[in-house]
């Protein structure tokens, strides 16, 4: 089927070039002339609509051929054949220091003379149902003029000039859709899109072919100075045909500029591009650099704490009062026991806070969610003589990540016990407001400073001497991960942190769910 459909579209295109060939008229000479000569400069220039040269139009050039196919007639189908070739002739007899002033020969996919200098016979026969294509566009466009004023110069009757118009871009954009061509479309669609009703002959595995060809899109652009050249030759017979014919260039360098600009915006956002993946690449390295340092604190502060306790138990005389030396080195190795328990957990926060945000949700009764919590956090409560208490509706139920969030509220909760003195009381409460769930953690404490209030939640910002300062990261990363938010505020006596959170679970993302 593919090979048919190119035989018969270059069969066509050939069919065209021969009539056109026997269309031409001797007294129409100086129209041939003006064209040949305006085609060998307006041909020269040309833009590229897509980056890295991809789609190089030829602006005024394909103007050019529109315009003077209904001043000259089919012949122009055929002269355009000939540009190449004039070119060469030109460069031939002239003196060979008057050369580098003349352009050279064209040479696009669509010239019929590049069609013989491609190697590869499937690229070459591509290259001809293409430019078959282009001569069947201006065949059309004469047919339909030749039936709509019939003898008349299509100059003076811009109505079937357009209904002509209408015709050729059909007839391009209905042939661009045989697989004929050695590419898809110039800009294939979505690979999600599906166009109703629509069948197409492209191989399997190919995109939906639409009439979104940049190079049709192109075209139209270029039908306003169609109209001129007709009207210039209307008004001023060649010369002013010639004239609205160099006019042309006008919108070449425009496109031209359009274009200049695009590649400097490109090139400055690959330029911004590699200063923000430098900067993210400082700032991790800052990152690192302030953990390894905290970290490093942390841990040797308490290796340092094991070391004397070791030597404390190390040098104990048991001679002179055994029961004395075993009671000192039960309270060294609690005190080890202690400093590891630190390290420890410094090291759980840092692989916390470097953990997966990926969420696993389930449906979660928040008091039996709450209450795990507390008794998590009871035996520090008790040690430092803090009470805690637990107050949340019966029927609160949230769709959460069950593990992070638990860890979240016992960050809060260690942080408001650590800062309690004896004898206060922690209150944890959950209301339910619409659609969100609020969790409030309260201490009676100092409250959080002004100054400090901003970077409580950064990462290894501490206020304490054995704190890690990621504990209410933690938190912050767990319940944004959840669609939601965590902020403090300050009573009359100490702080309190409130955890809201979507009562149906995160939004899902763009694309999929969360």
């Amino acid at each position: 089927m593919r090979v048919a459909l190119r035989a018969l579209v270059i069969t066509a295109g050939f069919l065209v070039i021969v009539w056109s060939a026997l269309a031409i008229r001797l007294a129409d000479w100086p129209l041939y002339v003006t064209y040949v000569v305006l085609a060998v400069f307006l041909f020269r220039f040309s833009v590229d609509a897509l980056p890295g040269g991809r789609l190089t139009l030829p602006v005024p050039g394909l103007a050019l051929n529109i315009g003077f196919l209904y001043l000259a007639g089919p012949p122009v189908i055929v002269l355009r054949l000939a540009e190449p070739i004039v070119v060469l002739l030109l460069r031939a007899i002239m003196p060979r220091a008057w050369r580098p002033w003349v352009p050279t020969a064209t040479g696009g996919a669509g010239e019929i003379a590049t069609v013989f200098w491609i190697k590869n016979p499937a690229d070459r026969l591509a290259a001809a149902a293409e430019w078959a294509n282009y001569a069947l566009g201006l065949a059309a466009r004469w047919a339909v003029v030749s039936l709509v004023i019939p003898g008349q110069s299509p100059a003076a009757h811009p109505g079937a000039v357009l209904l002509a118009e209408g015709a050729g871009y059909a007839t391009w954009g209905l042939v661009a859709w045989l697989p004929i061509y050695a590419y898809g479309p110039l800009i294939p669609p979505h690979r999600g899109l599906r166009v109703a009703g629509v069948r197409t002959l492209w191989p399997a595995g190919g995109s939906v072919p639409l009439l979104d060809d940049l190079q049709l899109i192109f075209s139209m652009v270029l039908t306003p100075f169609v109209f001129l050249i007709l009207y210039g030759y209307r008004a001023h017979g060649l010369v002013g045909a010639a004239a609205w014919s160099l006019a042309t260039l006008g919108l070449h360098f425009m496109l031209k500029l359009l274009t200049e600009r695009r590649v400097a915006v490109e090139a400055q956002n690959a330029r911004l591009e590699a200063l923000n993946r430098e900067l993210a690449h400082r700032e991790r390295l800052s990152a690192i650099g302030k953990m390894s340092s905290v970290i490093s604190h942390q841990m040797l502060q308490q290796l340092g704490v094991i070391g004397i306790h070791a030597d404390l138990i190390q040098q104990a005389d048991g001679a002179a009062d055994p029961a004395w030396a075993i009671t000192q080195a039960k309270a060294n190795a609690t005190a080890i026991e202690d400093a590891l328990g630190d390290v420890n957990r410094v090291l759980r926060d840092l692989l916390v806070f470097s953990r997966d945000l990926r969420l696993n949700l389930y449906e979660h009764v928040l008091g039996d969610v709450l209450a795990e919590c507390v008794e998590e956090c009871r035996p520090q409560a008790t040690e430092r003589g803090v009470r805690l208490s637990l107050a949340c509706p019966a029927g609160a139920v949230a769709r959460l990540d069950k593990l992070k969030i638990r860890q979240a509220i016992v960050n809060l909760l260690r942080n408001a016990i650590d800062v309690s003195p004896a004898g206060a009381a922690v209150e944890v409460s959950c209301r339910v407001a619409g659609v969100a769930a609020e969790i409030a953690v309260a201490d009676h404490g100092p409250g959080i400073p002004a100054a400090d209030r901003g970077r409580i939640f950064t990462p290894f910002f501490t206020t304490k001497e054995q704190g890690s300062g990621l504990g209410l990261a933690i938190a912050r990363e767990f319940t944004e991960a959840h669609g939601g938010a965590l902020r403090v505020e300050n009573g009359d006596g100490g702080a309190t942190f409130v955890l809201r959170l979507p009562r149906d679970g995160p939004p899902p993302r763009e694309g999929g769910t969360p």
